[in-house]
């Protein structure tokens, strides 16, 4: 591992909490990882034409030489629409660019178990280019429910976009599935994704989702949850309706995670884990004495460290796992590196991003992962 020091920006997080940390907190990386200069945080996708193309306030950035330079493209009306960090989801279909972004300025917050739900609102809407990000239509309206993270968008082999966003239910969050089977011009809301039996906390619920499509084209939904591992449902039918959320046995410390596939096939997941507990199979005990998932209140202080982000990789869809691998961490625990973008520009290229802690990262897969240490993991 290689030290060196990174301005930490107070980062607004995918659920709009703030955590601040010292300026000079030293950020320890993988001594493969180079510092990557980039004009937002992503997420980012590859046009029809070669170019890539993220999202940032009101703007579309789009690069034809890899991200050595970026230009900029209106994406969004001069009033009452903006886009923070990396609270969007972008697609490609066909030639069409599809994005899907929560709106912040119309965000409403009320109180917790009181009121109605109704008092909690981050609306989503889309926006479409057919020209590779040059040009963007009116932002069209999905929903006006509470959102985290909207990272979960997928455009599956037959041209159809699938998009889970989020909702609340009295008092828990609730996964919110939407489908387009025209590029995004009208949505289609299919299914809602729920785990009732999580009402601890102000983050119980099925929260947080990734979405990616299988080999066989059934689609694959990682959820983040409070219940000490990441959960899974599965959709055979194109997003129409969902399995009941299972364990993945996958370590989670109630943050969101990153999956996504590589060119090659394979997954790659990014997530703040714990090293003091097993990676995979894990199998959380709230009998245990101490409880590492033991709630301490209801405010976000009972979340559990994000300051050390790992990533692992799959050759089988998730039916085993590599060893993981620490990308980034500090010692300083109220400094978070979370809220991970994965990109691959290039096969075998890696940029990795983090809305919280503003880390801006590149890497070579054989740097990280030696063919030869793939799928060892339980």
């Amino acid at each position: 591992m290689k030290t060196f020091f990174t301005p930490f920006a107070v980062a607004l997080c995918a659920v709009f909490c703030l955590t601040a940390a010292a300026a000079d907190s030293p950020v320890s990386y993988h001594q493969a990882i180079q510092p990557l200069d980039l004009p937002c945080y992503g997420p980012f996708v590859h046009t029809y034409d070669g170019a890539i193309v993220g999202l940032a306030g009101k703007s579309a950035m789009r690069s034809t030489d890899g991200g050595q330079t970026w230009e900029s493209f209106p994406a969004l009306p001069d009033e009452g629409f903006s886009i923070v960090g990396d609270a969007y989801s972008i697609v490609r279909v066909g030639r069409d660019l599809v994005a899907a972004f929560c709106n912040i300025p119309e965000m409403k917050q009320g109180k917790w178990a009181e009121g109605s739900v109704t008092d909690w609102e981050i609306p989503v809407y889309s926006i479409r280019s057919t020209d590779g990000g040059r040009t963007w239509s009116e932002p069209l309206a999905i929903q006006r429910d509470w959102v985290g993270a909207l990272r979960a968008m997928v455009t599956t082999k037959g041209g159809r976009v699938v998009l889970a966003a989020m909702g609340l239910t009295p008092w828990h969050h609730i996964i919110k599935v939407y489908i387009s089977d025209d590029r995004g011009e009208h949505w289609i809301h299919t299914a809602v994704v729920d785990m009732p039996d999580c009402k601890i906390n102000d983050h119980d619920g099925a929260m947080e989702p990734k979405i990616i499509e299988r080999k066989d084209g059934s689609l694959y939904m990682l959820i983040r949850t409070t219940k000490g591992t990441f959960y899974s449902s599965v959709s055979v039918n194109g997003g129409v309706t969902w399995s009941q959320p299972v364990s993945t046995g996958i370590e989670n410390n109630n943050s969101f995670g990153e999956l996504a596939v590589m060119s090659d096939g394979s997954w790659i997941l990014i997530w703040n884990r714990d090293p003091a507990l097993p990676a995979f199979d894990y199998h959380p005990d709230p009998n245990a004495d101490p409880n590492p998932w033991a709630v301490v209140d209801k405010s976000y202080s009972w979340i559990k460290p994000r300051n050390k982000l790992s990533c692992a990789i799959s050759p089988d869809e998730g039916k085993t796992w590599s060893d993981p691998v620490i990308l980034a961490s500090t010692e300083n625990l109220d400094m978070w590196l979370a809220y991970t973008v994965f990109f691959e520009p290039q096969p075998g290229l890696f940029w990795v991003s983090t809305s919280q802690g503003a880390l801006h990262m590149k890497v070579r897969r054989d740097d990280l992962f030696p063919a030869s240490g793939e799928g060892n993991g339980p």
